[in-house]
């Protein structure tokens, strides 16, 4: 699995965007568009159980799904789960996540050099959505449920693979992988 903050790991950052997924997240429950979230209450320890679990199955659809060399054309990125704040840090390898990178905070704004971090926010209703395949990323995108933030061509990058990943239509479970 990726690094997902392993629940030892929490970055005390906000990503500026948090609010509008929340938004419009909301927006897409009111229209239909997401499910109601059940009306029982977590705490932040089921809410960040929940998180970790989504951002395993993204880990592992995401590396069933990319060729080696596509993996290996992304960049090292971070996902939030803006409901917990729960940060995963995916970095790739030859042989999937780097399950024991140890990454610092998110770099949100661009140092000297022009640099940050590549960041993709959503909320765990529509992962959820997204990881089931009720909803396309390219939809949850368009919508403002999820967005890729991210630098020059790493944006592209990272959108194609999680459009791949999570193609319209349906997709299946089963995934061939390409023979090294």
């Amino acid at each position: 699995m990726c690094t997902i903050c392993s629940l030892t790991i929490e970055f005390a950052v906000e990503h500026p965007l948090t609010l509008a997924v929340a938004v419009a997240t909301r927006q897409a429950i009111d229209d239909g568009l997401l499910p109601e979230a059940p009306a029982e209450e977590k705490d932040m320890a089921q809410s960040r159980h929940e998180a970790v679990m989504l951002l395993t199955s993204v880990q592992q659809r995401l590396e069933q799904v990319l060729s080696t060399s596509q993996l290996m054309a992304l960049p090292n990125f971070y996902v939030l789960m803006i409901e917990s704040r729960t940060w995963g840090y995916f970095h790739p390898t030859l042989g999937g996540f780097d399950v024991k990178a140890n990454p610092s905070a998110p770099r949100l704004e661009a140092d000297k050099s022009g640099n940050r971090d590549s960041v993709v926010v959503m909320s765990q209703a529509v992962a959820a959505e997204i990881v089931t395949g009720q909803l396309p990323f390219t939809s949850a995108e368009a919508e403002g449920l999820a967005i890729v933030d991210a630098l020059g061509p790493a944006e592209a990058i990272i959108r194609s693979a999680f459009m791949t990943a999570y193609p319209v239509g349906t997709f299946s479970h089963l995934v061939c992988t390409e023979v090294a």
